[in-house]
């Protein structure tokens, strides 16, 4: 097959066109959860996704053993297990005396170990090597299909409206907490609302990026859009757009070279933008200053 062949196959177009989704989703949540402090959020739902994962396997094949293993099964099983996690981290962050750095390592830890306990148990079960942990850990855009692009559309739509929507709420509750619960608003739905996108955006780039690098992706676009702009609204679409081209050009990579792994290059071609941007950013770039 030659290279324009390759590029234009049916399946680089749906990988391309699922991470670039990806990639604008990532980039617009990244930007509220790195004003908001909490950089390592993502880091600890992408790790604490691997126990729902496994465990909705080992469920699911002992409810169905001749089906093998189901996709949307292990997603809803790492959706709750990440989203279990997120609210230990709110919850001990209003109850216990530890700063939120150390929930969050706390929390991820505790999760993750968890998953990798599991992970001899689903290897050594009689369908065990149909579950394919490796892929959800390390990531495998190439397995994308077409519904998975409609489900990463409609987070995408949501990521959009979302910021839309609560724009003000959001830059409010990121940059003043206390001043926006004085005013009244519900800080603590907010939040829930803003880290339920996150965990949405987090499951469904597993199958992608993969849950190690899922942080990057969500946190790289929005640091590199800090040295375009210091107004919220244009941070958002500039932190979307750098996100669909890293996860563009990354897919195209993977697609030119074999055997190069999609998710790891998008992040870094990320870092490279991030590069690119601190030093010809117009507004805090190295050259401009």
């Amino acid at each position: 097959m030659s290279l324009i062949e390759n590029l234009f196959a049916y399946n680089t177009l749906v990988v391309l066109a699922g991470t670039m989704l990806l990639g604008v989703a990532a980039g617009i949540t990244g930007t509220f959860l790195m004003l908001r402090g909490r950089a390592l959020a993502g880091d600890v739902i992408g790790h604490a996704a691997l126990p729902g994962v496994a465990v909705a396997f080992l469920v699911y094949a002992s409810i169905a053993p001749e089906a093998g293993k189901s996709l949307p099964v292990m997603l809803i099983g790492g959706a709750i297990s990440s989203g279990l996690a997120m609210l230990s981290v709110l919850w001990l962050r209003r109850v216990a005396r530890l700063p939120e750095d150390a929930v969050m390592a706390i929390v991820l830890s505790t999760f993750f170990g968890i998953g990798v306990v599991l992970m001899p148990i689903v290897q050594a079960s009689p369908t065990g090597s149909q579950a394919g942990l490796p892929g959800f850990i390390f990531g495998q855009a190439a397995s994308i299909r077409q519904s998975d692009v409609f489900l990463l559309a409609g987070i995408a739509i949501v990521a959009i409206l979302a910021s839309t929507m609560l724009l003000k709420e959001w830059t409010l509750m990121c940059f003043d907490e206390g001043l926006a619960t004085v005013l009244g608003y519900p800080v603590r739905l907010l939040d829930l609302l803003l880290m339920s996108l996150v965990v949405a955006v987090c499951v469904a780039g597993m199958q992608s990026v993969g849950l190690l690098l899922i942080v990057g992706l969500l946190i790289i676009p929005a640091s590199a859009a800090r040295y375009w702009s210091d107004s919220i609204r244009p941070n958002i679409w500039i932190s979307a757009a750098i996100g669909a081209l890293a996860a563009g050009f990354g897919s195209v990579a993977s697609a030119i070279v074999p055997k190069l792994s999609t998710g790891a290059i998008i992040v870094v071609v990320a870092s490279g933008l991030l590069a690119v941007s601190a030093m010809v950013g117009r507004r805090h770039g190295w050259m401009f200053k």
